[in-house]
């Protein structure tokens, strides 16, 4: 069943597990990730309002990424699996806890977001880890 809605399914779902794994120190009452309200105000310059720009561009850029991600692996004749979703998830969350580090906690419109600590960005790695290794696995179950 390879078609161009697998990276679909893959990335939704993978963006489903990235958020909920960025909720979790919230829900636990460990820490403050509220990566879709930071992302929705980044768009309209103030929290209220924020949640929906910011869940439409978090799911927007993970079903976007999950095709890339594909592109990628099938370009570098690499197999779609787990694994190698892991692999581009963690280069992903790299780059994604360094922009975060740089562009949100020390730029972001609402100073509440510069408050944020090296947790946020081990967070941020974690959970792309954890997107990669989904998008890869639904793709490659469904391929």
């Amino acid at each position: 069943m390879n078609t161009w809605l697998t990276p679909l399914y893959g990335g939704l779902l993978g963006t489903v597990v990235m958020t909920v794994f960025l909720l979790m120190p919230r829900w636990m009452k460990w820490g403050k990730t509220d990566i879709i309200p930071a992302v929705g105000s980044l768009i309209v310059g103030r929290r209220k309002g924020a949640f929906l720009p910011g869940l439409i561009v978090h799911l927007s850029m993970g079903v976007m990424f999950a095709y890339l991600y594909v592109g990628f692996l099938e370009l570098s004749h690499l197999p779609v699996n787990a694994m190698t979703g892991l692999l581009l998830g963690s280069v992903h969350g790299v780059i994604v806890m360094l922009l975060a580090s740089i562009m949100i906690m020390e730029h972001h419109p609402i100073t509440n977001y510069h408050e944020k600590g090296l947790g946020t960005g081990l967070a941020q790695l974690l959970a792309h880890m954890l997107y990669g290794a989904t998008v890869g696995w639904v793709v490659g179950m469904m391929s």
